[in-house]
Formats: structure tokens, sequence, C-alpha cells
């Protein structure tokens, strides 16, 4: 069978979207593939197909038991091709799973990544020999990535153990960086990479900043209807906007991982079926479920990364019609994933504290090891640490201390059970001969054939499945057998623990020497601050919003607009300033040309498109140029409410200035030439006051009129020109000899100081905007000149991390002051180390007193750097 006739029998397609043929080609053609394919785009098909096609079984590790429980019933609609194996499956089910996988009856077996550290299962997968294996959510194998789950990572030393040379990952959502990462933690070797682009052209993105959000919920769900999804943050919120929907009389339940599997799956059922039309849920919901209508998605809350708010905006609009997507955001939204990012990163203390723990439990003291496995408690790393400790925390950071080669994590492929025989060989002839249990005797005579003497003086490592196999007894009654004969006294059976255990490498040492990347550690926390970032960056962009989404994830889109979201369709709030800065020109348009145009005409005419050689001799025309018409009707708008301008009764169609909008027109000279400078009004306004301020302090000297030491014509052309020397001012029409001798070289003082300050402002400014939004906090720390110690305090991070953040910030900002963090003298005393040609930090450490902490002598030898390269 081709994989077309496939298509056309299991699924009614008579053809392939594009890319899926040659994803399926390579597969089939022994390829290791990666695929990146967007939500929608049909990449379970690139993997059921070569399943379906292929002559003996495949397994896809799949993360959720909703999205195995839906494929399967979608796969075994006409005919059973696949079967699932996870938690809530009894023995009786699982076993009838593994008949029909021995007589060929299915082709697909979705498990959980979890499942595959059962080392039972995977040995009768191992004797099965399956032909692929297929990772779904493969982004989930990345730290790098989002929804990052530790049982992902051993799926590589499942491969190993069984054999399988032929392995396809997919995923919905990778940046470049995890791509990378994904090949390199599921060794694939060679792989063939497919990536597709990620545009949806029929979804409108749209992101409101509001604190009403339940009631905005009720709103979006009335207009653009259902079948709807609304993520949340947490279990918490997704019952209360439920709660607030069902009182408002829509037909909404809502989802989460706190509720019974039965339930669960019921609730997605009633979803499925359209019972029920809108969900609130936490974002695991979706993954993976093919309902094609789903017309809108609202985020709640927002979610912490692109990739997770790009997937699950990707749920809506699969059947190709027009489908919306909103994102509620407040403040509070970036305090919920602070919160998390603190409890999913360890720092230098807790990594520490873990590795005592471990020890402790295992009873090692300091310079002593420990040949045997140590189990891991968590609740008693908890205990110990007194800190929250989820599953995923305590990997990473026992994944830290295995790169520093300190411990070392047992593999589920690794334990193994193990018998001895202590019995002497008389009494074993004995209980063969005369005992009535069939399955004793029958183990023993296996053992004393398979080891011969040998299994009296050394142990045996054995296998309940394999015994189980051999033997035709279940594992269950081989595992029974086994225990009564401990019991008895004839055997040791040491079964291996089923809780993960670590071994320590060597001895154990003073937490406190720990020798760590802590560089590395720091990254992997910036590196989820900065998808965090990017988020919030994403919710205050004025840019087209699918843009933002491309080029986050690598692609080369400069020109791209996807005109359905609200920034290409109504664009952003303008600022207050620049709505001030154009209603100023459009008034002063109105008043030049007469007091009455129509809006058309203003338009034009700020814009510089309106033809007539009448209006281009107004020095406001062309003014606007870079202005969208969006905007600039947006300001009239603003102009007409305001009372600045109104309707003229003659005709309705002109406006006229109102006595409140000619106060408003600031008296600041020929706009055009300010907009050449690179200067707006207010800062222009701002010259002219402190031009005045000079001014009046002058005629009090002199005792002469205002107008007299230099009239506000000629101030307001000093304040447009801003002439730097004697020359420049004179040059500027009115201001003569006479002017100068009074006024003159104060007029240059505050012109050149005035300059001089603003650029200062913006070069901070400039330097400032380059510097990574997660340092910010830190860099405002030190502006206030906190020390060193409290910025570490009060960032919740070790002070080792904070000066690797300083060192960045000085890259970028080198004329910050750094010098209050040292003790007197100390920073002269690094630098002078340093300038002698000592580089490495260890080495100026061994060179200077005790005081000089290796972060601090990091910030010195930065700051050192960073002058010497400006």
């Amino acid at each position: 069978m081709t994989p077309l006739d496939a298509l056309k029998k299991y699924f009614g397609y008579d053809s392939f979207r594009p890319g899926q043929v040659e994803i399926i080609g390579s597969i089939l053609n022994g390829n290791n593939v990666l695929a990146v394919l967007p939500t929608g785009a049909g990449k379970s098909l690139c993997y059921q197909i070569p399943a379906l096609v292929s002559p003996n079984f495949s397994i896809v590790i799949s993360p959720l038991i909703a999205l195995m429980k839906d494929q399967v019933d979608k796969l075994n609609i006409s005919e059973n091709h696949a079967e699932f194996i996870n938690s809530t499956m009894s023995f009786g089910e699982t076993e009838e799973v593994f008949r029909k996988l021995k007589t060929h009856r299915i082709k697909l077996l979705y498990v959980a990544p979890e499942r595959l550290e059962n080392t039972g299962f995977a040995e009768r997968i191992k004797e099965l020999k399956p032909e692929f294996i297929f990772v779904d959510e493969a982004h989930c194998i990345s730290e790098w990535g989002h929804n990052f789950r530790p049982s992902y990572t051993r799926i590589k030393d499942f491969i190993e153990f069984i054999g399988v040379k032929k392995t396809a990952a997919f995923t919905a959502t990778a940046t470049p960086e995890v791509v990378k990462d994904i090949i390199s933690q599921l060794n694939l070797k060679d792989p063939q990479l497919f990536v597709r682009g990620f545009e949806r052209e029929n979804i409108s993105v749209n992101v409101i900043i509001t604190k009403n959000k339940r009631e905005k919920c009720l709103e979006l769900i009335k207009h653009y209807k259902t079948p709807a999804i609304i993520y949340t943050s947490s279990r918490k919120k997704t019952e209360e906007a439920a709660e607030y929907l069902i009182l408002n009389r829509v037909n909404c339940s809502y989802y989460h991982a706190g509720l019974p599997a039965e339930v669960r799956r019921k609730i997605q059922d009633d979803f499925i079926n359209d019972k029920t039309p809108v969900i609130a849920a936490t974002n695991a919901f979706g993954m993976g479920i093919d309902k094609k209508n789903i017309r809108l998605i609202i985020h709640f809350n927002m979610p912490g990364t692109i990739e997770n708010y790009y997937q699950e905006i990707g749920r809506a609009g699969r059947d190709g019609k027009e489908s919306a997507a909103f994102l509620l955001y407040d403040d509070s939204d970036i305090n919920i994933h602070n919160y998390f990012l603190s409890n999913s990163h360890p720092d230098k203390e807790l990594i520490q504290s873990v590795y005592n723990a471990i020890c402790d439990y295992g009873r090692v003291a300091v310079g002593s090891g420990r040949d045997k496995e140590i189990p891991l408690n968590i609740d008693y790393i908890a205990s110990y640490t007194h800190r929250e400790m989820n599953r995923g925390l305590l990997y990473n950071i026992i994944s830290i201390l295995e790169s520093g080669g300190y411990l070392r994590m047992q593999s589920q492929f690794d334990k193994r059970d193990s018998v001895l025989l202590i019995a002497e060989k008389t009494r074993l002839k004995q209980l063969i001969a005369k005992s009535s249990n069939d399955i004793l005797k029958i183990l023993l005579m296996q053992f004393l054939r398979e080891y011969g003497s040998s299994v009296f003086t050394g142990k045996k490592d054995i296998s309940v499945s394999d015994l189980s196999n051999q033997l035709g007894y279940s594992p269950e009654e081989i595992d029974e057998a086994l225990i009564i004969l401990d019991n008895l006294g004839l055997i040791r059976f040491d079964k291996a623990l089923q809780k993960d255990q670590v071994y320590l490498n060597g001895t154990r040492v003073s937490a406190n020497t720990l020798r760590l990347d802590y560089k590395k550690i720091n990254e992997g926390y910036l590196n989820q601050q900065k998808k965090l970032d990017q988020m919030v960056e994403f919710v205050f962009s004025s840019a087209c919003r699918f843009k933002y989404i491309l080029q986050y994830f690598g692609e080369n889109v400069s020109s791209y607009n996807c005109l359905k979201c609200d920034n290409c369709t109504t664009g952003i709030p303008l600022p207050d300033s620049t709505i001030t800065y154009i209603g100023e020109l459009a008034l002063r348009t109105v008043d030049e040309k007469g007091g009455a145009l129509n809006e058309t005409t203003i338009r034009k005419i700020l814009k510089g498109t309106m033809p007539g050689r009448e209006y281009k001799k107004l020095i406001t025309y062309g003014s606007c140029a870079n202005y969208n018409a969006g905007d600039l009707n947006v300001v009239i708008d603003h102009l007409l409410t305001a009372g600045l301008l109104k309707r003229d009764r003659k005709n309705t169609r002109s406006l006229v200035i109102t006595d409140s909008g000619f106060k408003q027109i600031l008296p600041i000279g020929d706009t055009r030439s300010k907009l050449n400078e690179g200067f707006g009004y207010e800062v222009n306004l701002e010259l002219f006051n402190l031009l005045r301020e000079a001014r009046a302090e002058a005629s009090k000297k002199f005792m002469q009129s205002a107008f007299l030491i230099c009239p506000d014509h000629t101030l307001r052309d000093i304040a447009e020109r801003k002439p730097k020397n004697r020359y420049e001012l004179l040059a500027v029409k009115g201001f003569n000899e006479r002017m100068f001798n009074k006024i003159g070289e104060q007029f240059l003082e505050i012109i050149n100081e005035f300059l001089s300050e603003k650029q200062d402002k913006q070069t901070d400014k400039k330097q400032v905007s380059k510097i990574p939004a997660n340092l910010n906090e830190t860099l405002n720390l030190l502006k206030k000149e906190y020390p060193l110690k409290d910025i570490a305090s009060l960032r919740n991070l070790s002070e080792a991390v904070i000066s690797m953040q300083i060192e960045s910030i000085v890259e970028y900002m080198p004329k910050i002051n750094i010098s209050y963090l040292f003790p007197a003298g100390l920073y002269d005393k690094i630098t002078n180390a340093a300038k002698k040609g000592y580089s490495n930090l260890k080495e100026l450490k061994s060179k200077l007193p005790d005081e000089a902490t290796y972060p601090l002598i990091r910030i010195a030898v930065a700051k050192l750097k960073a002058t010497q390269s400006s």
C-alpha cells in the first residue's frame, strides 16, 4: 500500500497538504527526521501514514492521555489500527494490548514518556522490534523550549535500549535554538529537517489591556460566537471564568489537571461533540485535539512564551474559516510568571542544599563515599531545603550536579532485579522433588540450568518479563514466587527500587566547594526571563503582531503585514505627546488657511498630498508625512471631542477652531524647519521658556522691557534655530549687537548646556534600549547605588549571577558608575593587577586581598575593558 492509498483509505483525503509528502517519504526511506510544522498543518498524518504502510508496529510518544485517546479513536473509526497504554488502564487491558502487538493486529502504539521509564515495559517492547519511534510535542525535551518535561530527556535511553534506528520528532513551535537542542537530546544522526511557515492567514490576533477580564470574555463570546477556548494561568482562574459565564447564561465548563481523569474525559468529549461550546482551561487542554471549527481563543492571562501563545491560538480555525484570538492583559500577569520562574530555576544556595539533602539521606559523611544507590525522596528534600520542590526543579538540579561530576542519575534501564541462591544444594533438591508448588520448582530449575553453580557464589541479574515469557506465567506470578523463595530462605531476591535513584561519584565534598558552571545555570534563568520579556514586548508592540511571531521563529519578513491583527487594522492608541503634537499642527493648518477646512483637506495638507500651490505655501504642509491617515483621523477626532475644533454651522463638513483651540496654538516658529532639526515642539517650547526666564532677569537688570531686550518673535526663532556660537546667534533675523551685549553670552550658554543635556539623555536612552529587558531591574538598582549584596537580595539571585548581569550592563553603558560597589581603594587594586597581565579571575584572586571577591573582580575587570575599548 502506498502512502496515498493509505491516505484515501484510512482518512478519506485525495491529496496531501504541502510538505507532508516530503516528510513521509523521508521517514519511509529510513532517515531520522525533525519536522517543525505549525498547529493545524497536519503533522499527525506525517507519522500515522508511515506506521500504517510499514510491516511492523510503531511507537508514538505523546505527552497527554487526552491526545492519545483522541487520535486512537479517530484511527479506529473503520478498523482497529491503534492502541494506547497509560496509567488509567488495568493490568488485563494492558496485557490485551500486548497480545494485539504480538499478533500484528495494530500499527500504532501510543505511550506517555513516563511509561518508557518502566524497565519491564521496555524489555517487552524490545522483543517486539518496533519499526519507528515517533516523538510528538518534541519541544518538551528542550530546557530552552516551553513545557519542559524531565521524562522526555529519558527517551534517548529508551531508544538506545530497544535498538530502534529510525526516529522522527515533531513539534509545532521551536525556535532555531530549540531545534538544535532537540536534535542533540534525541541523538538524531544526520536528521532531515523540515520547517514550514508559521503564518495562519485566517486568524486575527488582538491584544486588549484590561482589568475587567471576565466581562470582556462575555463580550467577545457574544460577538465572535463559539466554539471557544479561554486559556488561564491557574486552576482557580479557570473556575472563576467559567462560573461568571455560567451566571450570564453561557454554556461553559472548566478543565484542569485537578479534576478526576473521567471528568476531564467527559468535558473534552462534550466540547468535541459540540455539547459544551465554551471551555475555560489551563494550557494543556486542546493539545493534539483535532476540533476544526473553534472560532475564538481567549487568553485570560498572558502566556509565558511566544511558543505557548502561538501553539494555543493555532487551535482556532483549523477548518480554514475566519477565527479570532484575543489576549487580555494586565500587569498582574507578569507577577504570575515571575513567581513561576523563581520556583523553577535553582540558585546556588538551593543547589548546595539539595546536594547536602541527598547525601544526608544516603547517610554519607563529608569525605566518605557510597557504592550503593541513593533513593530520591522529594518530600525529604523539600523539608530539608525549606523550599517548594516539584519534580521538574529537582531534576534540573540533579542535571546540574551530574554535569559537574558529583552525582549520576541511575537510568531506568540500569535497574535490574537479581537473585542469589543461598540454600544448600541438598535442601534445594528436596524442595524440587517434594514441593507441590510448580512455579517454585520451575523457577529454581531455571536458575540452575541457566547459571549453574555460579548462582551460589554471586548475584545474577534477572528479568521478570523474560522469565514470564520463558515459563508461561504472568509477571505478577513470577514476582510473587520470587518473594516466597526469598521468605523461605532459599534465595536472596533483590528487587530493583522503582523510585528514582542517584549514585554519588567519588566522595562527598563540602557543598560550598562545589565547582559548577553557574554562568550556564544563570543562562537558563535568563533565557526564560528573555522569553517572558519577549511576550511582554509582543503585548505592547505597535508592529504587525503576526510579523512579530514570524520573526521570533526565525523567518525573514521585513516587509510583511498580516492586515488582520489589531495593530494592522486600527493601530495602538497614539501616545499623548503625539496627539498633542499633531493636534497643534492641525489647528495651525486650519488657522492659516482662513479658519474653516474639511477633515480630508486637513489630512492631505499634513500628509503633503493636497494639490494646489496655495496649500504648499502653508508651513504645516507635509509636516506629518510619516504618519498614516488613521493616526491623523484619530487626532482630528480627539480635537473635536476635546472642544478644540467644532463643526461649522453653515457647512457641517468644515471644521473651525474654537476659543480653546486658539489657546493651544503655541508660538514656536516654522514647523517644517523644526522637523528638519529633529526636535519636536515640546523641546523647542522647553528651550523657549528657559530663554524667556533669562530675558526676564536681564529685563530687571537693565531696567528695560522684555521686548527691547529681545522681542518674542526673535526669541522664538532663536529657540527654533538653536545657534551654538556668536556668529550663528547674530545671524538670527532681528537679533543685533546691542542685544548680544546684554544677553547674547547667556543665551549661548543656556542653548549649549540644553543641547548637551538632551544629547546625553538621548545617548543614555539609546544605550538603555539595547540592554536586554531582564537586566533593567539590576540597572535601576545600580543607578540608585544599592550595594552588591542588596541588589542580590532584592533580585533573589546570588552575587555571582548579579556580577554577570552587571558585566553585561557595563558592555552597553561603559560610563555607568560602579565605583561605589567597592571598598576604598579596592577597585584600583583590582584594575592595577589586571593591567599587569593577570588574565583569569582565579589568577587575579590570588594576587588580591580577601575582600576582593570573585563577583567584585568580575565587575572591575568588565569596567576596565569597557573603558579601554570605548
